[in-house]
């Protein structure tokens, strides 16, 4: 099979073409054979009989009536039927073959009406064929024919033509059919290309079959999301590199006042510094591990979210847990969701004060985690932008008024490489609703339709 792979076209338009040469070849070749057994066979045997019947009865009405009405006889039979009748006095010469199924079916014709084998033999005569049968026919010996323009068919002109049709009707349905797949995957081709390239493509144009427009959507999302995320790591470098300069120059101006004089709030805010650095350097290095994290495994989201719940510090009773009536148990990246929780929990903490946190698990088809807070709250025009890497809500970039800023980007980065949405909703009231959503279980799709 290997070499036959080897030696078919590359080009999706040569196969289909190749395939669809074939198909329809085999098709024209079958419809033939169908049409030639039940129809065109069929077809010849009644006319052959009918000929053979008029050769016979031409050639009785010839043998009675009288001498000099036979000529006239001859010629209008000729003229009409096609027929010749002579008197025969020398043999006929040893009959060939007989090619034409229609004079085979003649030959048997008249040897079944005059109880005896007649072979039909061909002569040319003044450089056209003819076909004769010696028969005795009232105590005469006729010699009666038929031209071969009578039987005469193209069958060659038949085979060629059928042949072009079909070689026209492949190549047409070979342009309509692969045609535009053809040009669409040149242009998919050309446009991952540019992705690969770190360019941004035009959208492809969601048209043509269903399969074909899923692709194109599919595709069209992908690089709209590779060029996010590609902003998205820009945006994290850059913010890095501002982040660590501040501190790093606040070092160098530290340790240069510690030549001349020991001073322990510059060693203090050096130790804070680094630690600063630090917490930034983790969390990126936590973002990039968190993403490359695929690994799934079962997981019970009522004791994840006790144990986030657990781990979020504070008071305990400050945070309110709802958890589901029945078991929740999903198979998920379990670092991934622990990550995204214990950040949304983090920043509720940090932001409601002394008012109590509630966090709500709804547990269905879909999983839901709510995180609600009565904290100050998200401008509506801020509620996507806080997922940007380093957006801060205040002017400042200070770590302890406003944390560094990366918190919510990797909990929207881990969502969306795990499929799952997180968004910011503004509660009545003051404070914000973090919800996460799974979305439906397949497992549990497929149970409830059984």
């Amino acid at each position: 099979m290997r070499w036959l792979t080897s030696l078919a076209p590359s080009s999706i338009f040569i196969r289909t073409t190749s395939i669809l040469l074939v198909a329809f070849l085999t098709f024209a070749i079958l419809t033939l054979g169908v049409v030639a057994h039940f129809t065109i066979l069929p077809l010849a045997r009644s006319a052959a009989d009918d000929t053979a019947a008029l050769m016979l009865l031409s050639g009785r009405s010839w043998a009675e009536i009288p001498p000099p009405a036979r000529r006239g006889f001859n010629e209008r039979l000729r003229r009409e039927h096609g027929l010749r009748i002579t008197q025969s006095s020398e043999p006929l010469d040893p009959a060939e073959k007989l090619r034409l199924p229609y004079l085979r079916f003649v030959q048997q014709s008249l040897s079944e009406r005059v109880g005896f084998d007649v072979p039909l033999r061909p002569q040319d005569i003044d450089g056209e064929r003819w076909y004769w049968v010696d028969l005795a026919l009232g105590n005469q010996n006729l010699r009666i024919g038929f031209a071969h323009d009578r039987v005469a068919t193209q069958r060659v002109e038949g085979a060629l033509s059928v042949a072009l049709i079909t070689f026209l009707l492949v190549l047409l349905t070979a342009l309509f059919m692969a045609g535009g797949t053809t040009r669409r995957i040149r242009r998919l081709y050309t446009a991952v290309s540019s992705v690969g390239q770190g360019q941004i493509p035009e959208p492809i144009p969601e048209k043509g079959p269903r399969e074909v427009r899923l692709l194109a959507r599919n595709f069209n999302n992908m690089a709209l999301k590779v060029h996010q995320l590609l902003a998205n790591r820009t945006t994290l470098l850059a913010g890095i590199s501002h982040d660590l300069r501040t501190p790093l120059t606040r070092i160098r101006l530290s340790l240069e006042i510690l030549r001349e004089r020991p001073d322990p709030e510059l060693i203090e805010g050096i130790c804070n510094d680094l630690q600063a650095m630090d917490r930034i350097i983790h969390q990126s290095l936590a973002l990039s591990r968190d993403l490359e994290t695929r690994e799934e495994q079962t997981v019970d989201i009522n004791a994840l979210l006790e144990q986030v719940i657990a781990d979020a510090g504070g008071e305990e009773a400050r945070i309110l847990y709802r958890s589901a009536p029945d078991s929740c148990t999903r198979r998920v990246n379990s670092v991934a969701l622990q990550r995204i929780l214990s950040n949304l929990l983090e920043n509720a903490v940090r932001y409601a004060g002394e008012e109590a946190i509630e966090v709500a698990l709804e547990c269905g088809a879909a999983v839901t985690i709510r995180i609600l807070d009565r904290g100050p709250g998200i401008p509506e025009d801020e509620l996507e932008s806080v997922f940007q890497p380093f957006h801060r809500l205040e002017a400042s970039r200070s770590v302890q008024t406003g944390g560094s800023g990366l918190g919510l980007a990797i909990t929207r980065q881990l969502a969306e490489g795990n499929g799952w949405t997180v968004s910011l909703i503004p509660r009545t009231g003051g404070g914000i609703e973090a919800r996460v959503r799974l979305p439906l279980d397949p497992k549990t799709a497929k149970s409830g339709t059984d």
